[in-house]
């Protein structure tokens, strides 16, 4: 009997992690303003490519107009990430995180 509870107990040992990680992290309002700041960065480059790809496609350059527009889109969606670090960057309180 006592040979049963021992080895269900190596058992649960054997399946459950050795030690648990804890990882605690608070804001950081500087890397939040570091993200934004990239975020416009992207933005701007985007409207930029994108006017670029109105201008190409006005005169019939299809293929640079096309090639403009695709890097507007990687632009604007680089800015959307960067928004999100942002806001995970700048939301308050403490996160504890047990991996």
């Amino acid at each position: 009997m006592r040979m049963g509870y021992i080895v269900a107990m190596a058992g649960l040992l054997a399946a459950g992690p050795a030690m648990a990680q804890v990882v605690i992290t608070t804001p950081n309002n500087g890397a939040a303003a570091a993200h934004e700041y990239q975020s416009d960065q992207a933005r701007s480059a985007g409207h930029q490519n994108m006017d670029a790809a109105r201008a190409n496609a006005a005169v019939g350059n299809y293929s640079a107009a096309e090639q403009d527009k695709a890097a507007a889109h990687q632009d604007f969606h680089a800015a959307h990430h960067e928004e999100h670090k942002a806001d995970r960057d700048s939301s308050g309180g403490v996160t504890l995180q047990v991996r």
